[in-house]
C-alpha cells in the first residue's frame, strides 16, 4: 500500500528508483476494491508495456465491471499519450472490445469508443473493428458501430455497411441506419462551382504533367458499389417498404448517374405502387442536377 501511494504522488521518481512494477500487479488481487482501482489508475500513469501486460490479464478475472471499467480507461490513456507500450494497449482494447474476450456489453463500449477516439488520433484504422462490431451480441454495439462508420464517411466504409444493410439477422432499426449511412458516404458532386473549381484543377495538374489530385475511376468505382447495395435493397420483394423507400432515398444522395438505371428499373418493374412514386421523385430530382 505504501508503495502504491508513492507511486500516485511520485511517479516518475518512483519509476526511476524501479523500473520493475510487478508489485503493482500484486495490489490487483487486493480483496478491497479500492486497492484495485488505485492499481489500476496507477498502472495506467506507468504507461510501460508491462504494465499493459499486467492490465489485460487481470481483465478478464476482475468480477467488479467497474474496476473493468477502470482498465480501459488506464488503457485509452496509455494510448492517447502513445507512452511506451501504447501500441500493446490498442491491442488489448481491441480485445476488450470483442464479445469473445469480454461478456459485458458496457466495458466492450467503452473499449470501441477508446478505440474510436484513437483512430481520430490516426492511432489506427477503425473500420477491422467496427466490421467486427456489426456482429457484437449486443444490438447497442452494433447500432454504434453502424453510426461510427457513417461518421468516418470514407470509401472503406460502403462494403461493411452494405452487408450490415443486407444482413437480415440484423434488426430493421440497424438496416434503416446503414441504408442512410451509404448514400451519405463522400458525397463527390459539389455542385456547380465545385465542378468548375475541379476542372480548373485538372487542367492545371495535366499542363504541370502531375497526376490528378483525385481518381475519377476510383470514384465511379465507389459509387456502383454504393447503388449495388442500396438497389439489391429495392429487389428485394421480402424487404419492408420502408427499407426500400429509405434506400430509393439513399441512391438519390449518392448523387451520380450511376443510380439512373436502377431507379428506371424500379419505376418500371417494381410490384409497389409506392415505391415506384419514389423512385420517379427521386430520378427527377437526379436528372435535373445532371444538367444543371
Amino acid at each position: 500500500m505504501r508503495y502504491l501511494f508513492l507511486f500516485l504522488t511520485f511517479p516518475a521518481l518512483l519509476l526511476a528508483q524501479n523500473p520493475d512494477i510487478e508489485r503493482l500487479g500484486q495490489e490487483l488481487t487486493s480483496p478491497q476494491v479500492g486497492i484495485r482501482r488505485q492499481a489500476v489508475i496507477a498502472l495506467g500513469r506507468a504507461s510501460y508495456p508491462q504494465s499493459v501486460r499486467l492490465l489485460l490479464n487481470t481483465l478478464p478475472n476482475q468480477n467488479n465491471v467497474s474496476i473493468r471499467l477502470e482498465i480501459i480507461r488506464s488503457l485509452r490513456h496509455i494510448a492517447f499519450q502513445r507512452f511506451p507500450g501504447y501500441k500493446q494497449a490498442l491491442q488489448a482494447l481491441a480485445r476488450a472490445a470483442d464479445d469473445d474476450f469480454e461478456k459485458d456489453p458496457l466495458v466492450r463500449l467503452r473499449a470501441s469508443e477508446a478505440l474510436w477516439e484513437a483512430a481520430k488520433k490516426d492511432l489506427l484504422d477503425p473500420v477491422p473493428f467496427l466490421n467486427r462490431n456489426l456482429l457484437d451480441q449486443s444490438q447497442r454495439l452494433r447500432l454504434s458501430a453502424v453510426q461510427m462508420l457513417r461518421k468516418l464517411g470514407t470509401p472503406s466504409t460502403i462494403d461493411p455497411l452494405g452487408r450490415a444493410a443486407l444482413d437480415k439477422q440484423q434488426s430493421e432499426t440497424i438496416r434503416l441506419k446503414a441504408i442512410e449511412a451509404i448514400g451519405a458516404v463522400s458525397l463527390s458532386d459539389p455542385g456547380v462551382v465545385g465542378r468548375q473549381i475541379a476542372a480548373n484543377n485538372r487542367r492545371t495538374t495535366q499542363v504541370l504533367g502531375l497526376p490528378p489530385l483525385i481518381d475519377q475511376n476510383s470514384i465511379e468505382r465507389r459509387h456502383f458499389r454504393q447503388i449495388f447495395y442500396l438497389s439489391s435493397i429495392v429487389r428485394d420483394t421480402d424487404n419492408s417498404s420502408t427499407l426500400m423507400l429509405r434506400a430509393i432515398k439513399s441512391m438519390g444522395r449518392v448523387k451520380d448517374k450511376s443510380a439512373i438505371a436502377a431507379l428506371q428499373e424500379t419505376i418500371n418493374n417494381h410490384p409497389s405502387t409506392t415505391v415506384r412514386k419514389q423512385a420517379t421523385r427521386v430520378l427527377s430530382h437526379l436528372l435535373a442536377q445532371q444538367y444543371e
